[in-house]
């Protein structure tokens, strides 16, 4: 880092807070003792450091990949380059033979829909690539003749296998082609593989879906015939019901039914009459074989009385014809109303039974007495008719309610098969004209020997290789870095240490063009004004602590090396000297020395030999630009040196240059690397943690300090060095006083 200028001359006013760092209440010096007890109840200061700070993020590794971006560099372009170069030796460019396959979006048809369901085309797509990739399609493809002596296949150990893996089926150019490549080194064996597995799928995939439409039109026909039969048999038995039943008419044999129901109830009605009149006749007959006289018999109702006299019985035959002959005319007048057919079967016969007693009726008033029994046996002669009539007209009705019933059975069976077998017939005179549509999936383009190798999947190995190689160096240096837990922010300082945070450096800035230039001298003056300014805030905030007086010794420690130590315990000493407080600079980093070349002063006759050689402090203190402070340097360490700060932290030192100074400042080494810082800040009344921005490490920090409060060392706070900030606006505050120009 260039030196500074430090010992300048103060400008009458103190500078302000410059926006980099913010006024904080500092620890008092009384808090020694309860931060040491609090370091105990801490717990691990690596493990609460590593809590609090922020988690992983994308912007957690980008910030860290831009630290070390040239290292990844450096280190990912070398295998980056190894890894194309070992790819692409290693990855053989071999042949691509391919086949091409049309598949329509939608069904071919030339009429009619089929019945199968519309399926979604990419569904179907995904299906058909899945069935050629198929073990059934592959093994149906080593069958074909030839194929299996192929030396591509014999070199194989497991065929099969190997064609599953190596044939690849995708779209070509357009979702409905689709294309079937298989690569290798003999361009001839694998044309006619590709060939087969396009032949097999097409015979065992394509093909068979039609076979399977043909056997559905065949299950159809099937179907049709059986139904067609089933239509038949039943309007047979229909057919047989109605001769039976003399129609098949519903509304005729409902007419049928009431009327053989009614001359049922006219039956039984007359044979009950009839077996009462025989009991009666049976009763006289009795009468008269006792007394010899008959008692009187009743003339049958109906009956006309005879001419020859008055008491003379009517014959009941001919009475019992003469309500047959009303009950058959009220029935052919019904009939003739009711039914349309005048020539209906029922009709015709009650007509003719009618001629038949009309012509019977006739008979017995010609021939009289001379034709009939006695009246017993007429009367019995009438009991058996009617008996017999009744079990006849029963049986009817019988017959009558359940071959009705049986009919509309029938009637109902028929129209819903007859319904199924029309269904079933426009599906199949469908299907057998959609057969004669072309099927859905059409060869486009034969597989021809490849002529030319095929760098394409070589090319893609070896992009893969290299990006996938500096991606892998880029990310692992990244997680690396990341997970070292730098200090990115003066956030961390205050809320992930828990530290006051007083003040922040501006980082030196960085030639725009070239790096191994300076940069310009405009910007270097603007950083220099910067960090003045930034210092002067830090001096300023600890000028107003209440205690500054307890405070007149400070430490500046670091946790470990290069983290903006030493520039910031020069440009506090310069900074206090410039407030007109008498300040000395005491360089304790005797291994690493650098205090005497920011400030210009020589590096011997210093501290090491003050306190091997027994020399008067006068004699090593050496005088700066500023008449306000003084430098002790480091000087050429030794042994006894170190040995003298071990023993007591050169406790006498302090007590001689607090005769002379108002503060002194003490330039300690490293806290985790170097043991001096601990034993001369048993000498001290505060000490102030610097670490660098991007390049402290959170753990560290936070272990050195916890061994700082451990010590009985008040912890003032922290100073972040190195931070990235705007330097245009430091122009205008210094041009007068320093003459700092603008670029």
């Amino acid at each position: 880092m260039p030196s500074t200028e430090i010992g300048r001359p103060a400008t009458g006013t103190t500078s302000s807070s410059s926006g980099t760092a913010r006024e904080v209440q500092p620890r008092s010096a009384g808090k020694a003792v309860k931060s040491t007890q609090k370091s105990g109840q801490r717990g691990n200061p690596v493990w609460r450091a590593l809590q609090l700070a922020e988690p992983m993020t994308p912007q957690g590794l980008l910030l860290a990949c831009k630290r070390r971006w040239k290292q990844a560099i450096l280190i990912g372009v070398p295998l980056t380059l190894l890894a194309v170069a070992a790819t692409w030796v290693a990855v053989p460019a071999h042949y691509t033979a391919f086949v091409l396959l049309k598949v329509a979006s939608t069904e071919p048809r030339l009429v009619f829909k089929k019945a199968e369901t519309e399926q979604n085309f990419d569904t179907f797509r995904q299906t058909q690539m899945a069935m050629i990739q198929s073990r059934f399609v592959l093994n149906a493809a080593l069958r074909q003749p030839g194929i299996s002596d192929l030396e591509t296949i014999r070199t194989k150990a497991y065929p099969l296998e190997w064609l599953e893996d190596s044939v690849a089926v995708d779209t070509y150019n357009s979702p409905e082609i689709l294309k079937i490549s298989l690569t290798g080194g003999n361009p001839e064996d694998i044309t006619k593989i590709v060939n087969a597995v396009k032949d097999a799928y097409l015979d065992e995939v394509v093909l068979a879906d039609r076979k399977q439409r043909i056997t559905r039109l065949n299950e159809l026909e099937r179907i049709h015939s059986e139904t067609e039969e089933k239509v038949r048999q039943k309007e047979k038995r229909v057919e047989s019901l109605a001769k039976e039943l003399g129609t098949g008419d519903s509304q005729a044999l409902s007419i049928k039914h009431q009327m053989a129901l009614e001359q049922i109830s006219l039956l039984r009605r007359e044979h009950a009459r009839i077996r009462f009149e025989l009991m009666r006749a049976q009763i006289n007959e009795q009468s008269v074989g006792v007394t010899g006289v008959d008692s009187g018999s009743p003339v049958l109702l109906g009956s006309p009385v005879g001419a020859g006299g008055a008491g003379q019985v009517g014959d009941p035959k001919a009475a019992l014809t003469a309500n047959r002959i009303t009950q058959l005319q009220s029935l052919i007048s019904r009939y003739e109303t009711q039914v349309v057919d005048q020539n209906h079967p029922m009709l015709q016969k009650y007509r003719g039974e009618l001629k038949q007693l009309q012509a019977s009726a006739v008979g017995v008033d010609a021939s009289g007495e001379a034709t009939h029994g006695s009246r017993l046996d007429i009367l019995k002669r009438q009991e058996k008719l009617l008996a017999e009539e009744l079990e006849k007209y029963s049986d009817l009705v019988k017959n009558i309610g359940s071959s009705s019933f049986e009919l509309e059975l029938m009637k109902s069976d028929i129209a819903q098969i007859s319904k199924v077998s029309d269904q079933v017939g426009s599906e199949m005179e469908s299907h057998r004209i959609e057969l004669k549509s072309p099927t859905r999936i059409t060869l486009m383009q034969e597989a021809e020997v490849p002529q030319v190798l095929d760098l394409g999947k070589k090319k893609k190995l070896t992009g893969a290789a290299g990006f996938g190689t500096i991606g892998f160096v880029f990310l692992a240096i990244s997680l690396f870095e990341f997970h070292s837990r730098r200090i990115t922010d003066p956030q961390d300082i205050s809320q992930t240490l828990g530290l006051d945070l007083l003040g922040s450096l501006p980082a030196m800035p960085k030639p725009l063009i070239k790096f191994w230039e300076q940069p310009k001298a405009s910007r270097m003056a603007l950083w220099n004004n910067a960090l003045i300014e930034a210092v002067d805030s830090t001096r300023s905030i600890l000028l107003h602590d209440p205690n500054v007086e307890q405070r007149r010794v400070l430490m500046v420690a670091s946790a470990a090396a290069q983290e903006g130590k030493t520039t910031f315990a020069c440009q506090l000493a310069g900074s206090l000297a410039r407030a007109g407080r008498k300040t000395v600079l005491v360089d304790f980093d005797l291994r690493r020395p650098r205090a005497h070349e920011l400030l210009n002063v020589p590096l011997e006759l210093g501290l090491s030999e003050l306190l091997s050689e027994k020399l008067d402090v006068q004699t090593v203190l050496h005088s700066t630009s500023d008449p306000s402070l003084s430098v002790i340097p480091a000087g050429r360490v030794n042994d006894a040196a170190l040995q003298s700060i071990a023993r007591d932290g050169a406790d006498w030192l302090f007590e001689e240059l607090k005769k002379d100074f108002e503060f002194i400042i003490v330039d300690s080494s490293p806290i985790l690397y170097v043991a001096d810082g601990a034993s001369v800040g048993r000498n001290v009344d505060g000490a102030i943690m610097v670490v660098r921005s991007h390049a402290s490490r959170l753990p560290a920090v936070a272990v050195a300090c916890e061994r700082i409060e451990m010590l009985g060392i008040d912890l003032i706070g922290g100073v972040m060095v190195g931070v990235q900030s705007n330097l245009s606006g430091y122009g205008y505050s210094y041009d007068y006083h320093y003459g700092a120009t603008s670029g």
